[in-house]
């Protein structure tokens, strides 16, 4: 998947890097080249006496210690195709401590995405959410975890918060103002930027996987099947009840009462969060972007718009818009904030 994205122009032997570290996918923007490199974070592990490797020149694996893994999309599908669950590095937007491979395959799988540096001196910006207000886990671990990853593959780092690198790339004409919201598939990470300074910034645990998994409690289904419908079906703007298959109906039908449920309970934290912990008084009228691969389906930001309007916010809003390229918004925000700090 690429994206063409200016990029200032590059000093030397100097190459800045962003990283976007999403619990669904991982992906990274260079200055040294236009295309938006983009990995599914997940992988499958595959017994490799049961394997032949010639078997595999179509398909994106690792090999760690003797062991086998299938990543990214390729993982996605297979799992699908045979009703498994893949693996995932990560969940609720941190590093899962369930998979006992999850850092050395993320390890693996950054090193390929980020592309060959040899001889070159990188700098990264990679994204780490905020804390979550309705989680106790901490994101030091998290972030830490990522700074020693990328010290190994050589690259000099620096933690960035998610939805700040959406203000970086998608506000600059209000003066780096506005209210980012980053819906992934572990968090729902908002911040609100005036002219460039963080007045706020925090997370909730709810968002995409918590979506699917609630779907597929309830219909007794394997998430990531919820998952590969909502990618392809859903559309919240028309609806589920044209979808002519039952049982696909049954789950677009599900995943918008629960899109609905997440847009609600998103909207209630920021309020309740800006009225408590922001102290500086704001006049202008903001901008809300929403990005993420969770605000994917059609009709989603006019949903959150109609949902907006039924409450009385401590902010004025200019208005509510979609970031130009939701998956690639982090990524791109990151690659300008690093340019900017080595320039």
């Amino acid at each position: 998947m690429t994206e063409e994205i200016k990029t200032t122009s590059k000093t030397n032997n100097k190459v800045a890097i962003g990283l976007d570290v999403g619990t669904m996918n991982l992906i990274s923007s260079r200055s040294d080249n236009s295309d938006v490199s983009l990995m599914r974070n997940v992988f499958l592990k595959i017994d490799p006496d049961e394997t032949d490797i010639s078997d595999m020149s179509n398909m994106s694996y690792v090999e760690n210690d003797g062991d086998i893994f299938i990543v990214g999309q390729n993982a996605f599908e297979l799992a699908n195709i045979f009703g498994k669950e893949v693996s995932r590095p990560m969940q609720h937007g941190l590093i899962s401590s369930k998979e006992i491979d999850a850092i050395d395959v993320l390890t693996l799988m950054i090193k390929s995405l980020i592309g060959e540096i040899k001889g070159k001196d990188a700098y990264c910006s990679y994204s780490v959410p905020a804390q979550a207000i309705d989680d106790n886990r901490s994101v030091i671990y998290h972030e830490k975890v990522f700074g020693r990853i990328l010290s190994s593959l050589g690259i000099t780092h620096k933690p960035i918060n998610e939805a700040m690198a959406i203000i970086y790339s998608e506000c600059a004409k209000e003066n780096f103002s506005g209210i980012a919201l980053s819906f992934g598939a572990g968090m729902c990470n908002c911040a609100i930027s005036y002219r460039g300074i963080e007045a706020l910034t925090f997370s909730t645990a709810r968002s995409g996987d918590w979506v699917d998994t609630g779907v597929a409690n309830d219909l007794n289904m394997v998430p990531n099947r919820v998952t590969s419908v909502k990618e392809k079906l859903l559309d919240l703007e028309v609806g589920f009840g044209k979808e002519k298959n039952k049982k696909k109906r049954k789950i677009l039908e599900a995943l918008e009462y629960y899109y609905g449920s997440l847009i609600e309970y998103t909207i209630k934290k920021i309020i309740k969060e800006f009225e408590d912990k922001v102290d500086i008084e704001i006049d202008d009228e903001l901008p809300i972007v929403i990005s993420g691969g969770t605000s994917l389906p059609n009709g989603f930001d006019k949903l959150f718009e109609d949902m907006l309007n039924k409450y009385e916010l401590p902010f004025d809003i200019s208005e509510v818009r979609r970031a130009s390229n939701p998956l690639h918004a982090v990524s791109n925000g990151l690659l300008i904030k690093t340019q900017s700090d080595i320039s």
